[in-house]
């Protein structure tokens, strides 16, 4: 185990680094730089990272899951992207202009740029890339306002949209948002680009193994100079938490993602490691599958969510490592957000409401209506994120304090989001699934349009709870229309927000401040607080 392996380290005071910062949208200015870090940038070597499996393709176009974009930002860029700060920065554009009336984009390109395979970065590359998005469908493709794009010239674009679309920088710095080489995707086809890429970032790939290793190499030709740093990037998957741990404390690798809260605790107090913290956008939530006769009725899943204690769980499976959420899927450093009053633990509120839903306690106080027994299935995960089970165990336990039978399903990590993902429809069953969730573009509308309404139930979107409210919906389409962020925002705060908390498509559990641990000498890392991963393209280690 982690803790018996580091019995020998010495004690030291505890080297965190915390930072707080709220997402910022488009300030304009050049390119994203290479984030600061103490001393002089030291070229060479190789860093190696123990990951939790969920890399089973580099296609990431086609998905929408933190780690392939993760990853993937190594050796595929986008038009815009977020420094270190956290701020919108164009990246491979290089200015752009508006129409008075918001209608219309023109961008201007960096020129001189490659893909990996030699061919040209240029507004036609481009405009392949938004076509084949949205000719294919793929995942979130309607967050593009896309009506029509022209080419002006080789390194000019111009687009026009169907809205006005305040948030477009956001959007544009998903990873399915990413460029690929138009003439490498058609050459291997579209089975190949799950195994191969062809991007314009300072890393390509030189090895990979689904759900065993990745491995990246130096671009010689990246087009901003004097970057990457490193010779070689390797990700080796583990999928026990504890052993990914136990590779870092051992030194077989120089970062440790996804780890149990108190490892990362350790982490910070032992010689020759740190611990880098943020406050991002990733919410854990549990999903209620409305569709499911046991919970459909709301008033099951609003008594759920009193009879949660997610203070008791803060302190004892995260250990203080987060926030009571009262808003559903996204939090406080996410633009749009505004509190609700949320559940406070409640367990008497939460039995009066069972009560009045029909289920009455029974013989050991379990509840039951017309001879059937209220049991839910609660699909969870083990490992996949820092204390999911242990989360899930606690839940069972309080639900059962209130009358609800639970059963305890652990699904495989490796599989279970493109189960629920696939198309065609790969069923799992549950009542409650538990997930965490992140806002990739930092954005409310990301969840407006990705999980609130009919049109995002899997595998168009992550409307897990299979949640349907006309009226909200009618207030999503109103948002839309609005010419600017306040405007849109007033409609979120108002009306959509409070309505979708009250329906209670999941429970409420917290938001996350995130950990990574990693050996003393690794610089040059910074934590993206919109997708709550660890962008190492521009790391380097000290001697």
């Amino acid at each position: 185990m982690f803790r018996e392996r580091l019995y020998g380290l010495r004690i030291i005071a505890a080297l965190s680094v915390v930072g707080l910062l709220v997402l910022t949208g488009f300030t304009g200015g050049s390119a994203a730089p290479a984030p600061a870090a103490p001393g002089t940038p030291v070229r060479g070597g190789t860093l190696t990272l123990s990951y939790p499996p969920g890399i089973p393709h580099v296609d990431t176009n086609s998905v929408s899951q933190t780690l392939i974009v993760e990853v993937i930002g190594n050796f595929y860029e986008r038009l815009y992207e977020r420094d270190s700060t956290g701020k919108v920065q164009p990246h491979l554009v290089e200015s752009e202009q508006v129409s008075p009336d918001g209608l219309t984009v023109t961008w201007k390109l960096r020129s001189g740029i490659k893909f990996h395979d030699g061919s040209p970065f240029n507004a036609e590359a481009v405009k392949w890339n938004f076509e084949r998005k949205i000719g294919r469908r793929q995942i979130q493709f309607g967050l593009l306002p896309f009506k029509s794009m022209d080419v002006v010239d080789p390194m000019t674009l111009r687009v026009s949209l169907t809205r006005t679309a305040p948030n477009l920088h956001a959007i544009l710095t998903m990873g399915n948002m990413a460029m690929y080489s138009p003439a490498f995707t058609q050459q291997v086809g579209e089975d190949g680009i799950k195994l191969q890429a062809s991007g314009t970032g300072p890393y390509t790939v030189a090895e990979f193994r689904p759900q065993q290793i990745l491995r990246v190499k130096r671009n010689p030709n990246y087009w901003k100079q004097g970057l990457p740093y490193l010779d070689e990037i390797v990700y080796r998957v583990a999928d026990d938490i504890n052993t990914r741990a136990t590779m870092l404390a051992a030194g077989d690798v120089d970062i440790a993602r996804e780890v149990s809260f108190p490892d990362a605790q350790q982490f910070k107090s032992r010689q020759g490691f740190k611990v880098l913290e943020r406050v991002g956008s990733r919410q854990y939530v549990i999903y209620i599958n409305t569709r499911r006769p046991l919970v459909s009725d709301v008033r099951v899943r609003q008594a759920l969510n009193y009879a949660v204690d997610k203070e008791a769980i803060i302190r004892t499976v995260l250990l203080g490592n987060g926030k009571t959420a009262n808003v559903w899927l996204f939090g406080p450093n996410v633009s749009g957000y505004t509190p609700t009053e949320g559940y406070p633990y409640n367990p008497d509120r939460a039995k009066a409401l069972l009560e009045e839903a029909g289920w009455r306690a029974g013989a050991g106080g379990m509840r039951a209506r017309d001879g059937q027994p209220l049991r839910l299935t609660y699909v969870t995960r083990k490992g996949g994120s820092p204390g999911d089970f242990e989360i899930a165990e606690q839940v069972q336990g309080m639900l059962r304090a209130v009358g609800v039978d639970v059963n305890l399903v652990v699904a495989d990590s490796a599989t279970l989001l493109a189960r629920l993902n696939a198309p065609g429809g790969v069923q799992v069953e549950y009542d409650l699934l538990n997930l965490g969730n992140n806002t990739f573009t930092g954005d409310a509308e990301y969840i407006m349009l990705g999980f609130y309404r009919n049109a995002d139930f899997p595998p168009n979107g992550f409307n897990y709870s299979h949640y349907s409210n006309p009226q909200v919906e009618r207030l999503i389409e109103d948002s839309l229309r609005a010419r600017n962020l306040s405007g849109r925002n007033s409609i979120y705060y108002s009306q959509i927000i409070k309505q979708v908390v009250r329906d209670a498509p999941g429970i409420l559990l917290f938001d996350i401040q995130m950990q990574v641990p990693m050996k003393q000498n690794v610089q040059g890392v910074y934590l993206d607080p919109a997708y709550n991963m660890w962008p190492v393209k521009y790391a380097w280690k000290s001697r």
